[in-house]
């Protein structure tokens, strides 16, 4: 599809004046209608070139041009008759209007000048196939099929559907859906979370295919029921996605914004009338396949209508909606030249007139328009080539990256800064402002300033411990109180374990009575046959006394080491307590050290010997100042630290790999180097592990090339060299 307006004069370049211009002969299969009025309420006509499915905007002057250009056979004679008939037309508006028919092919092609061009253009549209590719593979079109047709037949039907009585239906239809999904919300959730999967992504390409061709069929419906012509319905691909797509070209000969209107939202209402039907179906079926069918088609016609199609920033339904809504063709690019004429204006000062006459209330409207399309262009390509990178194998996705950054991205930018450089900048306040703010802003980027590197780390006691009760048992007594610091040996707990005090108190009875069978064993018969059996008694007997003792003793909890007791909860005496509770934590008090995580491409920064500063993420612990002792030589796999795990909150990015019912591993990303620091003096600990960040002293750097290296090692990285 081509649409475009026939610029006035002024906007094209200049040719010498001649004596005597011919006057070229345009197309007879040219067509001209009416069409709706400019924004400003002007009157305004379309030409049609049906060759290339194209629409030209015209104004009345254009008009009276086009209809008096038949009847003359110079550039002087026509100016002459539009200025008799009492048009106000210089011969710069005639040259200027051949040479815009010429460029476009609206003309005869007789002589070998006029063969020449069209040879011209055809070969500038030629391309390589590596050419081809990277200007196409983010988008093009397959055309299927001619439906102009077969749509009659389809009228009846389709206006039934939208009469009135349909209309009133479906709004109560609309209602009884949300009823039942607001009562079944916690079902409709989980049903949308369980089919998150890829035999659920499967299902929901299919309902997209079903939806899209509804949606497709519903402008063609409405376009064709406004007399407008369907010339190919076909599939699009978008990043290789296909995507179905209907030819409404013909929409822009409609003398009425609103018509067009309804023609654009045609798609958006088809699939909201099948969210609601497939939604009502979801609320009555039963569980089983259909009620399943039912979901799909319910979420994938509300996504991809509310998410999709409404957006006005691409060139979807939402922005022909947009543009017929406020009366302007060709949006976008006149947002976009509005915008870049405001722009210099702002930053410069050109003191140029707008490239058109909108209201000052309608040209904020458009800045702000293009803005949020630059912006939401932005993330959207970024997130494009982001995803052609992770899809295709690296070099490749490395490839297409860079290229869709450079083409979308920074090739505009470019040719901005190329196009206000052409031009001589004026000396004024706005001038110098911006050369103020650009000289901070290129300072900031790439002056190096930035002399510290901040890394996630952990401050914990050099030695630590954790009591436990050996096994079940009573607390006895409590020797020790919260923040009470011991020396290694000193009895903290004192546990008892009934059943321990009674199996040794019977087996040293056993044991007596074993001794006094052997001590008279010469009396008795019976006991020196069984010499050799009470000895094995006695030995037994001696075993078991000695592991009940030491099970006895090991209820008396010493301190391993000198430290300070920190207690997670009260205890108090007769408390039964499980050997899975812990007591106390004991936490050395001589000396501390702290693990810090730094990345590859910030790990020349960081040199041993350099000076820290760790900051507790708590705020209630103080700042420890620190020196680096050592670093890792070789990446670090796990992650003993969980508070600095990405899927608890932290700042480095791991994966979960679950081992069993109620463990799992931290593995952290390659290129992550522990770094090992020490405090530059000796204090008490009070908590064995702190959360924090450290500051490291390094050598400054500046922002852009703090950029230039990260992007460099990703690259390295991700591409296996």
């Amino acid at each position: 599809m081509h649409t475009g307006e026939i610029p006035p004069s002024h906007l094209l370049p200049e040719q010498p004046p001649a004596a005597e211009h011919p006057l070229p002969e345009l197309r007879a299969d040219l067509r001209l209608n009416r069409s709706a009025p400019d924004t400003d309420g002007a009157p305004m006509w379309t030409l049609f070139d049906p060759l290339r499915g194209g629409y030209f905007h015209l104004h009345l002057g254009g008009l009276r041009l086009i209809r008096l250009w038949r009847h003359c056979s110079t550039q002087e004679e026509l100016a002459a008759r539009a200025r008799a008939e009492g048009a106000v037309v210089e011969l710069s508006d005639v040259e200027g209007l051949v040479r815009f028919v010429e460029a476009n092919h609206l003309v005869v092609a007789k002589t070998a000048q006029d063969y020449q061009r069209l040879s011209d253009a055809d070969a500038g549209r030629k391309s390589t196939g590596v050419n081809w590719l990277l200007h196409h593979y983010l988008f093009f079109r397959v055309p299927l099929v001619r439906p102009d047709r077969y749509l009659e037949g389809l009228l009846p039907a389709a206006r039934r559907l939208v009469s009135r009585p349909a209309r009133i239906l479906l709004l109560c239809l609309a209602l009884i859906g949300g009823y039942f999904v607001v009562r079944q919300w916690s079902d409709f959730v989980g049903t949308l979370l369980r089919f998150l999967s890829w035999e659920g992504v499967l299902w929901y390409a299919l309902a997209l295919m079903i939806v899209k061709s509804a949606h497709e069929l519903g402008h063609a419906l409405v376009a064709k029921h406004y007399g407008c012509r369907v010339p190919t319905m076909g599939v699009a691909f978008l990043v290789m996605f296909p995507m179905l797509y209907t030819d409404a070209t013909d929409t822009w000969r409609l003398e009425n914004d609103r018509d067009r209107l309804r023609v654009a939202m045609a798609g958006v209402m088809t699939e909201l009338s099948i969210a609601v039907l497939a939604t009502v179906c979801w609320g009555f079926l039963p569980e089983g396949p259909l009620r399943q069918a039912a979901f799909f088609l319910a979420t994938t016609s509300w996504m991809t209508s509310l998410l999709v199609n409404l957006s006005p920033f691409m060139r979807f339904d939402g922005y022909h909606a947009l543009s017929d809504l406020w009366g302007i063709r060709n949006l976008q690019p006149r947002a976009f030249a509005i915008t870049r004429w405001w722009l210099r204006e702002r930053l410069f000062g050109f003191g140029e007139s707008p490239p058109e006459a909108f209201t000052r209330r309608r040209r904020h409207l458009l800045v702000l328009y293009s803005i949020g399309t630059w912006v939401y262009r932005f993330f959207l390509f970024l997130g494009i080539a982001l995803l052609v990178y992770h899809f295709a194998f690296k070099v490749l996705g490395i490839l297409l990256f860079v290229v869709e950054i450079y083409w979308f991205i920074l090739r505009p930018i470019m040719n901005e800064i190329r196009e206000v450089s052409s031009r001589r900048i004026p000396w004024n306040t706005r001038t110098v402002v911006t050369c103020i703010a650009g000289c901070l802003v290129l300072g900031l980027l790439f002056i190096p300033w930035q002399g510290r590197v901040t890394l996630p780390a952990v401050l914990e006691a050099d030695a630590h411990v954790a009591l436990f009760p050996p096994e079940p048992a009573r607390l006895k007594q409590q020797y020790v109180l919260q923040d009470e610091s011991v020396r290694a040996g000193q009895v903290l707990y004192e546990l008892e374990q009934p059943e321990i005090e009674m199996n040794l108190a019977q087996s040293r009875r056993q044991l007596q009575a074993v001794k006094a069978r052997l001590a008279r064993r010469a009396g008795s018969a019976e006991d020196l046959a069984q010499q050799g059996v009470l000895r094995n008694r006695l030995a037994e007997l001696e075993a078991q006394i000695s592991g009940l003792e030491s099970r006895a003793h090991s209820l008396v909890m010493r301190a391993p080491i000198a430290g300070r007791i920190d207690m997670p909860e009260a205890l108090h005496e007769g408390q039964w307590l499980d050997p899975r509770q812990q007591l106390a934590d004991l936490v050395s008090q001589r000396s501390r050290r702290v693990h810090a995580f730094v990345r590859e491409q910030d790990l020349e920064r960081v040199i041993p010997g350099s000076e820290a500063l760790f900051i507790p993420d708590d705020g209630s612990h103080d700042t420890v100042a620190l020196h680096v002792r050592s670093i890792d030589n070789i990446g670090t796999e796990r992650l003993a630290y969980p508070g600095l795990a990405s899927r608890y909150g932290g700042p480095l990015p791991v994966e979960e790999r679950r081992r069993g019912q109620n463990s799992g591993s931290l593995n952290l990303e390659d290129g992550i180097y522990r770094v090992t620091m020490v405090p530059d003096h000796d204090a008490p600990v009070r908590d064995w592990q702190v959360y924090g960040k450290v500051s490291v002293e390094g050598p400054a750097e500046s922002l852009a090339g703090a950029i230039f290296r990260h992007a460099a090692s990703v690259l390295i990285r991700e591409s296996g060299f």
